[in-house]
């Protein structure tokens, strides 16, 4: 009798690890199907879809509840990336943007695409999606504007620019010049024998020439200090009045093709003349 009892024990933890195998292999199976870059899909349930799960393991990080960089990086891929031409995603009640495309992006939004990137490194300093965006909460507030820390301000578009909205900008060129410092300061931008580069966080003068730039136009975007009081007297030139930060079809990040725009070279309105307004006939 107790052999009998021992035997249905015995195939009864069999039963039991076999249906827990199973599961095991199913659970592997799905993972490994599952693309690191795909179509965006948001899981918020997931907390290792962001967070990493020996992060114990780590003794410099074992304290840290913060994301690591190098795992984040691919996180951002699967949520924030495509293999087709779409830039916007809705997942639930999730807006997606698409900042990565392996097909040429039907709709570059606010920020470009990195599909446009060169692949070469990094002339000024290597770095991660983190190195920008380095304050990234996306089950928590106060992260800042676009998750790029609390003490940069702006008014982001719902669409991220999909539409016509656009998004609504305070300076951010003391980010930029984390990395990019010798394009900025008086020092760097003007000589004795004229302008070296474009001045930047200089206020766009309602007078003259550039009277002619009136509405606001997210082709060639501007800055207020006041979120506020976006007034046309206060407006300012920015970095990202000229550039996209994650890539564009042209040089040096530009928002247009730089040697199509001639000085008296016609009638024109895109590029420089937004602001150059007089600049397109030479009157």
């Amino acid at each position: 009798m107790n052999k009998d009892l021992n035997n249905i024990r015995s195939y009864s933890y069999l039963r039991k690890a076999g249906f827990i195998l199973s599961i095991f292999w199913v659970a592997i199976a799905s993972i490994a199907l599952i693309p690191s870059i795909g179509i965006a899909q948001l899981n918020t349930e997931r907390c290792t879809d962001c967070h990493v799960f020996h992060a114990w393991q780590d003794k410099a990080e074992r304290d840290s509840k913060k994301l690591y960089a190098s795992i984040l990086e691919r996180t951002c891929e699967g949520c924030h990336a495509s293999y087709d031409s779409e830039t916007l995603i809705k997942s639930g009640l999730n807006i997606i943007p698409i900042v990565k495309s392996v097909k040429e992006p039907e709709v570059p939004l606010a920020g470009g695409n990195f599909y446009y990137i060169s692949g070469q490194t990094h002339l000024e300093k290597a770095g991660y999606c983190t190195s920008c965006h380095r304050d990234v909460r996306h089950h928590a507030t106060k992260a800042g504007y676009r998750f790029l820390g609390e003490d940069i301000e702006g008014i982001g578009d719902p669409q991220y620019e999909y539409g016509d909205g656009h998004n609504t900008y305070k300076s951010g060129d003391q980010y930029c010049i984390a990395c990019h410092a010798n394009f900025c300061g008086p020092e760097n931008q003007r000589s004795s024998a004229g302008w070296i580069r474009h001045p930047t966080n200089a206020q766009l003068p309602i007078y003259g020439e550039y009277a002619g730039y009136e509405a606001y136009r997210k082709d060639v975007p501007v800055c207020y200090p006041d979120l506020k009081k976006p007034e046309r007297s206060t407006a300012r030139v920015m970095c990202m009045s000229c550039h996209r930060p994650h890539g564009t079809p042209y040089h040096f990040l530009l928002r247009w093709e730089y040697n199509t725009v001639i000085a008296g070279g016609g009638n024109n309105s895109t590029g420089c003349f937004a602001c150059h307004t007089t600049k397109d006939t030479g009157k």
